[in-house]
């Protein structure tokens, strides 16, 4: 029985196997490009690949914790010449352990060609987005849209520096994509598995994992459940031979990161009072729930609108958060270019969500010589500017259900 659709599997897996090997093929040319070009002659400290980098290889090569004061004063000399200074950037290694799965494999290369593959995989990360995102949220425009859509996302201001920073956070979008147009595919494992892993970047997860954990439960999706249980658990343990009790020292890296980081959530930014900012962030998330369940049937709008608002509202109070971090927010943007009045609507948008960070950045902010006040600016500038106005524009598009939209997940109602 199993016979008739397994050939026609196998045969789909290898019409596509020449593109793959293609892929490979143009990802080691492009990394070794930008290794003979740039990482080879230029000795750079990547702002946020160089301190996973020294803290992953002191503890593969030498056995150290990578969160210990050693490694972050090797971090520190190596970064700025010199230990930082108590009111400074401490450079630490602060991030989840379980991020060695996607960067471990560098940190046994030489520094230039690590750099060089890391900035490929952005690269990557960056294109299986443009792919992936307007997909995940049933946005189909024309091809000659699409094309400019690309142009965006890569020119996009605050996509232009997390390249540049070598952030996490462009591979953390592309896998959220992922699971994002998964559970639009009614394919629960592979959702779930993107979900755990969006976990290495947990400024970015911390409230769509448990909205859309809490919707798997209340839907009584159990195999989502159990796959993203499974391969958090595996992610957890992967680095345990090296550090039995790493989760703790990374909550008391996190809680230390906290101290020394100037950045604070756009939201809080905004209306200047913790209270506030934390009410505001409730009354967003209450509004999404109460939405979703009154909406009409089929329910395909109002989970992407759901979605959508969690992300935003995830951006808008994640603790030390930063411009650079804001791929993501172009999913809820695609949902709402979905639904503007014609195409020459969403290209006046693109060409203003363009041009207007560049011009601030220009006309308003300090040179990027200054170094932190710089970058602080940019945050206290233009980080609230996206997550705001998509804020108000989901809240205008409160959902109303489009018949024919969305699969099974998307059209579930309450039981």
């Amino acid at each position: 029985m199993s016979r008739p659709s397994t050939v026609p599997t196998i045969l789909i897996s290898l019409r596509r196997a020449p593109w793959a090997v293609l892929a490979l093929l143009l990802f080691a040319l492009n990394a070794w490009g930008i290794y003979a070009l740039f990482t080879s002659r230029v000795q750079v400290a990547v702002w946020d690949f160089h301190p996973r980098w020294v803290g992953l290889r002191a503890m593969f090569l030498d056995g150290a914790d990578p969160y210990s004061d050693e490694v972050t004063l090797a971090i520190q000399q190596q970064m700025l010449g010199r230990p930082a200074h108590p009111d400074e950037d401490q450079q630490a290694f602060a991030y989840p352990l379980h991020s060695m799965v996607l960067l471990g494999p560098l940190a046994l290369l030489p520094l230039p060609i690590a750099q060089a593959v890391w900035f490929s995989l952005l690269e990557a990360g960056l294109l299986a987005f443009i792919v992936l995102a307007p997909r995940a949220v049933g946005w189909r425009p024309p091809t000659w849209l699409l094309a400019m859509t690309a142009v965006f996302v890569l020119g996009l201001y605050s996509n232009v520096w997390a390249l540049v920073l070598g952030q996490t956070s462009i591979v953390v979008a592309a896998i959220l994509a992922l699971a994002w147009w998964a559970l639009r595919a009614e394919r629960w494992g592979l959702a779930g598995v993107c979900l755990a892993l969006a976990t290495i970047k947990p400024q970015m997860a911390f409230l769509l994992v448990p909205g859309i954990l809490a919707w798997a439960v209340y839907r009584r999706r159990w195999r989502l459940v159990a796959t993203f249980a499974v391969a958090l658990g595996a992610l957890v343990l992967v680095p345990v031979p090296w550090l039995p009790g790493w989760p703790l020292e990374w909550l008391a890296a996190a809680r230390r990161y906290a101290g020394y980081t100037p950045f604070d959530p756009p939201l809080l930014m905004l209306l200047r009072s913790k209270w506030l900012a934390a009410v505001v962030a409730a009354a967003l998330l209450a509004w999404t729930v109460v939405r979703w369940y009154r909406a009409p049937q089929p329910r395909a709008a109002a989970c992407d609108w759901a979605l959508g608002m969690l992300v935003v509202t995830g951006a808008l109070v994640a603790p030390r958060t930063t411009h650079a971090n804001q791929l993501l927010l172009l999913l809820p943007l695609f949902l709402v270019f979905r639904r503007l009045p014609g195409t020459w609507a969403v290209v006046a948008a693109e060409i203003g969500w363009l041009v207007v960070p560049w011009l601030l950045d220009l006309a308003l902010l300090p040179p990027v010589s200054s170094g932190l006040q710089h970058t602080i600016w940019q945050n206290r500038v233009i980080s609230p500017l996206l997550p705001s106005a998509l804020v108000l524009a989901l809240l205008y598009l409160s959902p109303r259900a489009v018949p024919g939209e969305g699969g099974q997940f998307a059209q579930a109602g309450p039981p």
